[in-house]
């Protein structure tokens, strides 16, 4: 009897050590990381709202702000995938990096998500007018932008396409870090720079270091076809675990729909310390100007999509042309459609 009662104990051990494990076990993982720009929205709030986990899988985001700590991340395998420019995948491509551009992130449509900034302060009343500004010896460069980037390529477009003569040497001054470029705009250390949404309004709502000073547009880009952000995954990734990226999608679109669907008070409320953490990453609420979650445009967000080729092929045409770049990647080799629907 004894032992037949020792055997049933053990058995229901069994079963509940069994049950820990098989309820316990960790999700499959994915690292990505996110640029804090507002394409990255849908991805952020699908993590902030367990989405992920609750379709059983378990992303981890990593919050990297500086857009070459994220980049060496992907390249020492640190991370499996990001949302980034298509400049900076072509530049990983043509450097040794083996991923896969799987879609589209975002693709800014409306005029004003990307602007040319000046202070008035500078009393800068035009482009000419600003590039004429950078004298011999002079250290104040008139733009500053990120480095290598999609903003470069469309700043050249704008530029060469009003008839200037582009000299980066002189023009330009490079960054990495768009909270920090907005926060030197803002200071005076630039006489100018280009930044995309939520860093226009935001420094349009920040305090200025001179006071009665306000934000100028020099160009918000009208006319310009601006590129998409890009979702990319390093290829080992792809190849070994297409099940999960297709479920990271399934996620995306889902959390896409959600997005869509809520009204600017409800995505305020609910997603509040996401938008935080995503585009000011490291300053408490109390740091960013009141109201400010109040002003941003929601954009619309579609579905991801394949990479326009005819885009794809432009842009590694001006990396060439600007010496970035040495190697032309074929579009067929760097990009799939597998988890498009």
């Amino acid at each position: 009897m004894i032992q037949a009662r020792r055997f049933v104990l053990l058995s229901l051990a069994l079963v509940v050590f069994v049950s820990v494990i098989l309820t316990g076990s960790p999700l499959p993982r994915l690292r990505v990381s996110l640029p804090p720009v507002m394409g990255c929205l849908p991805i952020a709030f699908a993590n902030g709202w367990d989405m992920f986990a609750q379709n059983g899988l378990d992303v981890e985001v990593v919050g990297l702000s500086d857009n070459q700590a994220r980049t060496l991340a992907l390249m020492a395998g640190d991370i499996d995938g990001m949302i980034c420019d298509v400049s900076t995948a072509i530049l990983l491509i043509t450097s040794g990096t083996d991923i896969v551009i799987t879609s589209t992130a975002y693709q800014p449509t409306q005029t004003g998500s990307l602007a040319l900034l000046t202070q008035s302060y500078f009393n800068i009343d035009s482009i000419d007018d600003l590039l004429d500004r950078t004298e011999p010896g002079n250290t104040l460069k008139s733009i500053a932008i990120t480095e290598m980037s999609d903003i470069e390529y469309e700043l050249d477009t704008l530029l060469t396409g009003l008839g200037y003569t582009v000299d980066p040497n002189k023009d330009y001054s490079y960054w990495h870090d768009m909270l920090q470029l907005s926060m030197f705009l803002n200071l005076g250390s630039v006489y100018a720079a280009v930044l995309p949404e939520p860093y226009i309004t935001y420094l349009s709502k920040y305090p200025p270091i001179k006071p009665g000073s306000k934000l100028i547009h020099l160009s918000d880009f009208a006319g310009i076809d601006l590129l998409p952000s890009v979702v990319v995954f390093r290829r080992d990734v792809v190849e070994k675990s297409p099940e999960l990226i297709a479920k990271f999608y399934d996620t995306y679109r889902e959390a896409i729909d959600r997005v869509n669907g809520m009204s600017r008070e409800e995505l305020t409320t609910t997603g509040i310390d996401v938008a935080l953490d995503l585009f000011f990453p490291g300053l408490t609420e109390d740091a960013v100007p009141e109201g400010i979650l109040d002003d941003f445009a929601i954009p619309h967000f579609s579905y991801p999509a394949l990479l326009d080729r005819g885009k794809f092929e432009s842009v590694v045409a001006w990396e060439r042309k600007k010496g970035y770049a040495w190697k032309q990647p074929a579009y067929e080799d760097v990009t799939t459609d597998e988890f498009i629907k």
